[in-house]
């Protein structure tokens, strides 16, 4: 279930920086090059924060505090 939330906030952050960079990648002339480069950029962040917040999701899952002995 953690992995379809994941999959959301990608999503859903994919969607917010399209819509704010709609005038850079809509414009005419900006070379093509670099709207892909741009893309491939920001691309490769979201990708870099999502495995982040995987592996602290997961790294939370399994540090399970030890019982205390009474």
């Amino acid at each position: 279930m953690n992995d379809l939330g994941i999959i959301i906030i990608g999503i859903v952050i994919l969607c917010l920086m399209g819509f704010g960079m709609r005038g850079f990648f809509t414009n005419p002339d900006v070379p093509l090059a670099l709207r892909v480069g741009v893309g491939a950029i920001g691309g490769g962040i979201l990708a870099l924060v999502v495995r982040g917040i995987k592996a602290r999701l997961s790294k939370h899952k399994i540090e399970n505090p030890k019982e205390v002995e009474k």
